[in-house]
């Protein structure tokens, strides 16, 4: 695919050597970098949050579910007790038609003090507004990376981290990943605390935290999970338990996310601005991102099943046989992705809190 604007690394010069510009299109099928660039963004835009007030000023809207009146208020607030405001419009490909047409005006006539970032995995370029975003503001390119600048970017997390991996674990790190950014960035966190208090990888490190295949981690379980897709999470399901990896223990890892998605959807519903949720929650900042896409993914009715569905596979897993565990867990699985094949209803099973 051809450069549609400028890298992620480019921004990041951009940015350094002058202010932020007041409008950004933040596109590709890469969510990695799509995170990166806006949290790059947000970080020069509001500066360290010293007093306390970034939250005030910052706004995350959603392109199917925001109108271009909300995106026009939003973008004349005032900062508060900053230069500058942030509105993040994420999914901005989804938005209608119609209210891109009525947000056209304001790319000529820019507030000054907010920076207007949209986001998406794709946007219809035979649409006037997205041609007259790419011509006025600053796009930045998250297209998936080649082989070879793959290479490089991950030698690159690897000395972020402190790690000194040799060319064979970087070989391996990028064929078990499948191509995916955020997979070899949490592979290589993984790595960081395996090999403490050294700092070298080798592919030797590289199969024994995640395995010579790909899709076979609890990390790949979670995101088919977070995504509904079926086929991924069983495949992944059925990978980890032939690991070895326990199925209570694994059981417990899935409720305690779910218990953080949960979380996450009512501070949403509270409308404690994504700014202030990874402190409002209790999680690192750089997983906000995927806990907020997973809440928006599952209605209330999905949360509340889904809990069922634990409680439902706890029973089986402390009264069956080792031979029912594989089939408990899968019907979790089933469950927890919107197969019409659910656990008998029983005694409720809410979220601890």
């Amino acid at each position: 695919m051809a450069k549609q604007g400028i890298t992620l690394p480019e921004l990041k010069r951009a940015l350094s050597s002058g202010p932020p510009a007041l409008i950004y299109l933040v596109v590709g099928e890469e969510p990695f970098l799509r995170d990166a660039a806006v949290a790059e963004i947000q970080q020069h835009v509001l500066g360290p949050d010293v007093a306390g007030v970034a939250a005030f000023n910052m706004d995350v809207l959603y392109g199917a579910d925001t109108d271009a009146l909300d995106i026009l208020r939003l973008c004349d607030t005032l900062p508060a007790f900053a230069e500058r405001r942030l509105l993040i419009v994420r999914d901005a490909g989804a938005l209608k038609a119609r209210e891109t047409e009525r947000l056209l005006p304001y790319l000529n006539t820019p507030v000054e003090t907010t920076c207007f970032v949209m986001t998406s995995e794709k946007v219809d370029g035979r649409i006037k507004f997205f041609q007259t975003l790419k011509s006025v503001g600053v796009t930045v390119d998250c297209s998936p990376l080649d082989p070879r600048s793959m290479g490089g970017w991950i030698r690159e997390q690897a000395t972020i981290l402190a790690l000194n991996a040799d060319d064979g674990a970087i070989e391996a790190l990028q064929h078990a990943s499948g191509g995916a950014l955020g997979v070899v960035r949490r592979e290589l966190e993984k790595l960081a605390a395996y090999v403490m208090p050294k700092t070298d990888v080798t592919v030797a490190d590289v199969e024994a935290v995640r395995g010579a295949d790909t899709g076979g981690t609890v990390w790949d379980l979670l995101d088919a999970l977070a995504r509904k897709d079926r086929a991924a999470a069983l495949r992944a399901l059925g990978k980890v338990l032939e690991a070895g990896d326990p199925p209570l223990r694994l059981l417990g890892l899935l409720s305690s996310s779910w218990r953080q998605v949960w979380k996450v959807r009512e501070q949403l519903g509270r409308r404690v601005p994504e700014a202030g949720l990874a402190r409002a929650v209790g999680v690192p900042p750089f997983r906000v991102p995927g806990l907020v896409r997973q809440a928006r993914a599952f209605s209330e009715g999905d949360m509340g099943r889904s809990f069922e569905a634990f409680r439902e596979a706890d029973s089986q897993l402390k009264s069956g046989g080792r031979g029912h565990e594989r089939r408990a867990m899968e019907r979790l699985v089933l469950a927890l992705c919107g197969s019409a094949e659910k656990p008998t209803p029983s005694r409720s099973f809410a979220p601890v809190r």
